[in-house]
């Protein structure tokens, strides 16, 4: 497989397309920043004019994973064209052909492939998350990578991209045809992103929800015991605002999904991009916090069993950290490469070549 490794690599450097995309992982991230640089500093108070920046240590946090991690919805659509149109002409050149007649297996044909498009993938996804860093030193914004603990979340972000990757390169190759691999590639590239801001929005746990129902249960106890309520009316208000109200029909559908996928990162890591500006919150977190969701239902709901943020807080199940977060997308991440991966090894294995 050595030969065919160091033969794909070859390929791709000499790829025009390839650098093509290296060039705009480079440059796309610099004129993104200094855009944000123009962007928050203009002053429209007195006319047009710029004004001295100024932000906190968390707002540049904020700013430097939003704007480096952006590789998550801006490469996929030209990683997919670049893998389609890269391995799409081996069939038609004749390449595969000449590779199995010169002695080479299809496992090693298969696995040079696979390696050699992921780290083009990990590579292009680097670039891009390095020239971000780049790109805010330049503009005057700064770069705050959090002590390096962000790299760590990107490479996460990264091991998500190359589900896509595995992906691509198998669409690419059980179909002797570019244009429908090419199709279906760029269809997955673009509806990722919108996927994932869906799924992103139903990744409360089951457990924090009857956590939270077990703890409403007990004020409403205590306010029985008070006089405040009776059995009937808890009876009523438990019945009316259950677990189904919390989480309903489309918790139900997506959950599933984000539990046994990689495609709820984006929306658990803020990593949509510049829609995050449009969040109204600029901060880096260290967890995931799902108690807002309650607090805000009784809310509007007119609870009145008391409970407050602080109490949330004090239920484990109402965050997850990042830490524990890495390592859950990074095991699900590896799982689905390995399944997507061996199916189509499996199908590449039993494809007439000549």
């Amino acid at each position: 497989m050595l030969k065919l490794l160091k033969f794909e690599f070859r390929r791709i450097i000499k790829s025009v397309f390839f650098w093509i995309v290296a060039g705009f992982s480079f440059i796309w991230p610099i004129i993104t920043a200094l855009f944000y640089r123009a962007v928050l500093s203009l002053d429209l108070s007195d006319g047009i004019k710029f004004s001295d920046l100024i932000l906190g240590d968390d707002e540049i946090k904020f700013l430097t994973w939003m704007l480096s991690i952006a590789f998550m919805t801006e490469l996929p659509k030209f990683i997919a064209l670049f893998t389609c149109l890269h391995l799409g002409r081996d069939y038609t050149d004749g390449i595969v052909r000449n590779k199995i007649i010169a002695g080479h297996s299809r496992a090693s044909i298969y696995g040079s492939y696979m390696i050699t498009q992921m780290a083009a993938s990990a590579f292009l996804c680097s670039v891009y998350f390095l020239s971000g860093l780049l790109g805010l030193a330049i503009s005057g914004i700064g770069a705050n990578i959090n002590g390096g603990e962000m790299f760590l979340r990107a490479g996460v972000g990264i091991c998500v991209f190359l589900v896509m990757t595995v992906t691509f390169v198998v669409l690419s190759l059980i179909f002797r045809r570019r244009a429908l691999p090419m199709i279906l590639c760029i269809l997955i590239a673009i509806t990722s992103n919108g996927a994932a801001a869906v799924i992103g929005n139903y990744n409360t746990p089951s457990k924090a929800c009857d956590d939270y129902l077990e703890l409403r249960h007990e004020r409403y106890e205590d306010l029985v015991e008070l006089g405040v309520m009776d059995d009937d009316m808890v009876e009523e208000i438990e019945e009316e605002f259950g677990k189904d109200y919390y989480l309903g029909i489309p918790w139900k559908i997506f959950h599933p999904v984000y539990v046994l996928t990689p495609i709820g990162y984006e929306g658990d890591y803020s990593a949509g991009g510049a829609t995050g500006l449009l969040s109204g919150s600029m901060e880096y977190l260290d967890e995931i916090d799902f108690s807002s969701k309650f607090i805000i239902q009784y809310m509007f709901d007119g609870d009145i069993s008391g409970i407050t943020p602080r109490d949330l807080k004090k239920i484990d199940s109402m965050s997850i950290s990042y830490s524990e977060l890495n390592l859950i997308y990074i095991g699900k991440s590896l799982a689905w490469m390995i399944v997507i991966g061996g199916w189509g090894y499996v199908l590449f294995r039993k494809k007439n070549l000549f």
